[in-house]
């Protein structure tokens, strides 16, 4: 009986603690936290990353995640054995993807630097993860070597070959 009215007790305590989500929103089936991230193309490593916080919903697959990191190696031509591959690095405030479609939509300002030494800019980017693809119909802004600046309408990277598209391309070079 003693058992049984101590855990009544924990259990209203422990119930009491709980926040509950806004009555619109349920609360998420997972909540992660410093996570780090691998993804494998058939058995060979093909991006890796981090992100500060994770949730995942059960039911819809859904996937959000912040303050998102990603380095997505070029695997085309496969490099020499223990060479890493140069790698596009990706940055994100905000991702929501979804386990079934393995498709990410990434906002509040999504970052690229290219392993030939370009920096890019934009605010809204979706990531096709089967085909290591990144596409937008946001502006996005280039920044290269030697004073060189591109600004577009859109863009499509296919990151594993380092084939770079883009709507409507106004470029510059600056310097001498």
């Amino acid at each position: 009986m003693r058992r049984l009215a101590a855990l009544a007790a924990l259990q209203g305590l422990l119930g009491g603690c709980a926040v509950p989500p806004p009555g619109t929103k349920m609360a998420p089936e997972v909540t992660l936290h410093g996570v780090k991230l691998r993804n494998f193309h058939n058995s060979t490593l093909s991006a890796v990353g981090s992100a500060s916080d994770m949730t995942y919903e059960r039911a819809t697959a859904d996937v959000h995640s912040q303050n998102v990191t990603l380095d997505v190696f070029q695997l085309e031509p496969p490099p020499p054995p223990g060479v890493r591959p140069p790698a596009t690095h990706l940055e994100a405030k905000e991702t929501l993807g979804n386990l079934l479609t393995r498709g990410i939509d990434a906002t509040e300002g999504v970052t690229a630097r290219l392993p030939t030494g370009l920096f890019g800019r934009t605010s809204h980017a979706f990531f096709d993860s089967p085909e290591m693809r990144a596409t937008g119909a946001s502006q996005v802004v280039l920044d290269g070597p030697d004073g060189f600046w591109l600004r577009a309408d859109g863009f499509d990277l296919h990151l594993r070959t380092d084939v770079y598209d883009f709507v409507n391309p106004e470029t510059r070079t600056r310097g001498p």
